[in-house]
């Protein structure tokens, strides 16, 4: 089972002229997912739409199946607002207290996609594929990775150690291109990063879901490939894989919603 998204007969239905929901539920639907959690679902409200669990009690509990899929849904929710954005109008995101709940999407002001909100949904469209390695390489490359995380409110902190996914580390996402690409072996120089979002349930999860699918989206479009080591992942367990040097990094990520992800450029990079 999938954790991306059910359409609901609701959510299919014709919405007012202001706004177009089919889009925005294939937008969700090509979000990053990890396979074998509970899914999600989108559903139609007024002008708009809401995401949910479909466990109710999920959308505020500590068990990890509860945050696997709303870190999911957070990737989801990213692929939304940029679907609202790309019709032409300001996505507005609230987040009720009710179960099952985990947030609401509307349309906002009226306003033009910003170049960047076109070439994010442009790649969510073309499923991540990376473009050909022409942008920023190294240093470059990482700044614009990081603004793409605190944009989303999130921090990003980058690993010079490989981390080795486990069951115990917690849930890796597999990458979207992997049946494509059956024999790409070892990911040439890849590299790790740490992505965090500080808060409490459910809305750490879901900003860390938000930013791990900017920056899969970014990472598309400086031509880097991307696989989500750990979303979220166990912190004795992260603690445990990386060296005493990375000690400041992970104490630094209490109280925060943590994954690891992994980019790389095929080729020499």
């Amino acid at each position: 089972m999938s954790a991306h998204p059910v359409a609901t007969p609701e959510a299919a239905q014709a919405a007012p002229m202001a706004l177009r929901i089919a889009p925005l539920v294939d937008a969700a639907r090509s979000a990053a997912a990890p396979e074998g959690s509970a899914p999600w679902f989108v559903t139609a409200v007024d002008d708009g739409v809401a995401v949910r669990s479909v466990v109710r009690r999920w959308s505020r509990a500590e068990e990890p199946p509860a945050r696997v899929t709303r870190v999911a849904a957070g990737a989801g929710l990213r692929a939304i607002r940029l679907a609202v954005a790309a019709q032409g109008r300001r996505p507005q995101v609230t987040h009720p207290v009710e179960e099952g709940l985990l947030a609401v999407v509307r349309p906002g002001e009226a306003c033009a996609p910003r170049p960047v909100e076109r070439a994010l949904y442009a790649a969510l469209r073309d499923r991540a594929r990376p473009h050909p390695p022409t942008g920023p390489r190294g240093a470059a490359a990482r700044s614009v990775l990081r603004r793409a995380a605190e944009t989303e409110s999130a921090w990003l902190r980058g690993i010079d150690h490989p981390v080795v996914p486990g069951d115990e580390l917690g849930p890796t996402w597999p990458d979207p291109l992997d049946d494509e690409e059956p024999d790409r072996g070892h990911p040439p120089e890849p590299e790790f990063v740490l992505v965090g979002a500080a808060g409490r349930v459910p809305h750490a999860d879901l900003r860390t879901g938000q930013a791990v699918e900017a920056l899969r989206l970014t990472a598309a479009l400086l031509g880097l490939h991307t696989a989500v080591v750990a979303a979220p992942a166990d912190p004795a367990a992260l603690r445990a894989r990386l060296p005493d040097r990375f000690r400041d990094v992970v104490d630094g990520a209490r109280g925060s919603t943590v994954a690891v992800l992994e980019f790389w450029w095929n080729g020499a990079g």
